[in-house]
């Protein structure tokens, strides 16, 4: 029969387990925060230097027609 002793220590034990759970979550949850950061840093960065590359191919264009002329 389970006393009410081994009841609180089971519960106590459980408790433990939902910090660690609680905590191992937080730490992820940074980590992901932190690769969200990157991630969308380099996206940016990509998306700058496509527009940049599509501005000179316009341009470059536009300069070899005008002096075909």
């Amino acid at each position: 029969m389970t006393t009410q002793d081994d009841l609180l220590l089971a519960i106590g034990r459980l408790e433990g387990k939902v910090d660690s759970i609680l905590a191992t979550m937080r730490v992820h949850q940074d980590q992901l925060d932190k690769l969200d950061r990157r991630v969308r840093s380099l996206e940016g960065g990509r998306a700058w230097a496509m527009g940049m590359a599509a501005a000179v191919s316009v341009i470059t264009t536009f300069g070899i027609k005008l002096f075909s002329m």
